[in-house]
């Protein structure tokens, strides 16, 4: 296996080990939800504006976990250790983003059928 999809296996690992999908999918079928109520029942304007709802709250569920991308590795000295072996930041970082979306993408999707249910 490569280093870069040691990484990737690295982050998926976290990200389930962890149990941090739970609280975006929940905020991002919160958002969906709640959406219509605050702009009113109309279905001609929920089908115009859901959509955009939909990947609005994605995209705001997204960056709920990327704090715990970088914060512990960066206080237990991985991210350190990786540059004295001589790895790219760049290559670091997108691992972890590359690792976030595969363990994050499945739940999402799942969330985003169910939430356009309720459309």
């Amino acid at each position: 296996m490569s280093g870069f999809a040691s990484l990737v296996a690295r982050e998926l690992r976290r990200a389930w080990a962890a149990g941090g999908l739970t609280l975006p999918i929940a905020f991002f079928l919160l958002v969906a939800i709640l959406f219509p109520f605050a702009v009113g029942p109309e279905p001609k304007l929920l089908a115009r504006i859901g959509g955009g709802v939909i990947w609005a709250a994605a995209l705001l569920a997204a960056l709920l976990p990327v704090e715990r991308l970088v914060a512990p590795d960066l206080e237990s000295g991985v991210l350190d250790q990786l540059a004295v072996r001589g790895w790219n930041d760049a290559s670091v970082a997108a691992a972890k983003i590359v690792g976030h979306w595969l363990g994050f993408a499945p739940a999402l999707l799942l969330a985003c059928a169910v939430a356009s249910g309720l459309l």
